[in-house]
């Protein structure tokens, strides 16, 4: 699961991305960059994106945020690391409520968030003027599963159709999962895309 740090190189100021596991190692970059975290974001609830944010929050003492459809997720922290096999680490608590066109600041640059469900039904992505960060609705070569509980394939389909594909074949896409890539890529290579949008 990839967590990302986001800050503006002149203010150092900026915000914290599912912050999953190795908080020690976030923590570190934080450090030894010199940066003001400001904001914890959660794309999502599920157990690899959240299970050691709580950790991290404790410790920057900075507010914490999940759209409120995803609530139901974070409060079934600890049995979703027994699904997974996965330690449990204390439940996150998160007090703000993402909504769509909510922004967020990294010094100078802004990102809006946009609500995509389909992979859980409060997913967000963060999206810049030239990045995106997309959580765990679209991959290199690939999309997020909707298995899960509170998945849904149509729905997140149409997140993708009308929320994320619209953004630019420029935009530079950073996934919960994997390397980055960017929408143009992956509407000209995506099989997941072809399949879906390329009928024929």
């Amino acid at each position: 699961m990839n967590c990302y740090i986001v800050a503006d190189s002149a203010s150092k100021r900026g915000f914290v991305v599912d912050p999953g596991d190795e908080i020690d190692r976030i923590l570190a970059d934080i450090q030894r960059h010199g940066l003001t975290i400001e904001h914890i974001v959660l794309t999502h609830g599920h157990i690899d994106h959240v299970a050691f944010a709580q950790d991290l929050k404790t410790a920057l003492q900075v507010p914490m945020s999940i759209h409120r459809d995803d609530l139901p997720l974070l409060e079934q922290v600890q049995s979703q690391a027994m699904m997974f096999g996965l330690p449990p680490g204390p439940r996150p608590v998160a007090e703000g409520r993402l909504q769509e066109g909510d922004e967020f600041f990294a010094g100078r640059h802004r990102f809006r968030v946009l609500h995509t469900p389909g992979h859980s039904p409060g997913h967000v992505i963060l999206a810049g003027d030239k990045v995106a960060f997309v959580g765990d609705t679209l991959f290199a070569g690939g999309i997020g599963r909707t298995d899960l509980p509170g998945g849904d394939h149509e729905v997140l389909m149409r997140s993708l159709r009308e929320k994320i594909l619209p953004l630019g074949d420029e935009l530079k896409i950073y996934p919960g999962h994997g390397p980055e890539s960017t929408i143009g890529e992956e509407r000209r290579s995506n099989p997941f895309l072809q399949k879906s949008f390329h009928p024929g």
